[in-house]
Order: structure tokens, then sequence, then C-alpha cells
């Protein structure tokens, strides 16, 4: 198990749907994903199953479920997703909307850099809606270096890259 300074980060079990709605059944979490709409109870159960069965995958993917250490509530996710269109792994988050404005993004975002670190990366991938303002400041405030725009999954992107 992975923890930060306020969290947990442990892997997704297929029991976690409910859960996993709290987050991507919101309309307003989802509107800088891929779609831009609050996801399906079937989308939902696609992307729990991903997580469940490519934690710890032989392409590096690794999507915890995080947790505060204070209350033991799930707050999102985040983790190290293969991204095939780059043949990188992105360092990806997202929370129920209720923890926005917490803090959390940053130390998640600082946490997985580091833990990509000890699995021996040298470089990671961010990609973040162009108009997602906050996960923009984040990205830059924690290491990233914004490479260029982008359009993939039907939305235009900002594609960072930082160095380990």
């Amino acid at each position: 198990m992975l923890e930060s300074k306020r969290l947990y980060y442990v892997p997704w079990e297929e029991k976690d749907f409910e859960i996993l709605k709290n987050t991507l059944g919101n309309p307003k979490v989802c509107e800088y994903l891929p779609g831009k709409n609050k996801k399906s109870d079937e989308e939902i159960q696609k992307w729990l199953t991903f997580y469940v069965t490519s934690f710890n995958d032989k392409l590096g993917n690794k999507i915890f479920k995080i947790l505060t250490k204070e209350t033991g509530e799930v707050i999102g996710y985040g983790g190290l997703g293969h991204v095939k269109e780059f043949e990188q792994i992105e360092i990806m988050y997202g929370f129920s909307q209720h923890y926005w404005g917490l803090g959390y993004a940053t130390e998640v975002s600082l946490e997985l850099k580091r833990y990509s670190k000890t699995l021996g990366l040298d470089m990671v991938i961010a990609l973040s809606d162009i108009n997602n303002e906050g996960s923009r400041n984040v990205l830059e405030k924690t290491g990233f270096k914004q490479i260029k725009e982008i359009h993939m999954w039907g939305i235009d992107l900002h594609y960072y890259e930082m160095k380990l």
C-alpha cells in the first residue's frame, strides 16, 4: 500500500462499484473527462473492471482507490496509466467534487512522482483538458512542463511531460 501525508492508495476491487460511481456519476467531475458527461453504470463498470484487472500489469498500469487517513473515506482515484498512443506512463487522478480545492491533487501528483521514480521510470506524462485550469495549475506546480496541445479521445488536451 502507498501512502502520503493525508492519504492511502489501495487497489480497487470489483465490489467498489458504488464507490467509483460517487465520483464518475457526477457530471461536474466528468466535465473534463472523455465524453464530458457523467458516466453511465455500464461505463463505470468498465472503468472499474479495467482498474481491477490491469493493476500492476506488464504495461505499468496501477490505478489506486484514494482514501483519507483521517476518515478512511474514498475521495477518488489516481495512479499510473499506460497511454498506448504515446507508449508512456501517465500520472492521473480524479476526485469527488466535495474534495476539490483541498490540495489532494497536488499531494497525489507528488506522491505518484515519487513512486514513479522508485519504479525506475525516467519520465512520465500527464494529459489535461485545455479548459481544466485547476488541473493545469496542479501539474505545473508539481513539475510537469506543457509540451503541446493535442486532440485525443474526442477532447482537446494539454500534453505534459516530466523528467524524473
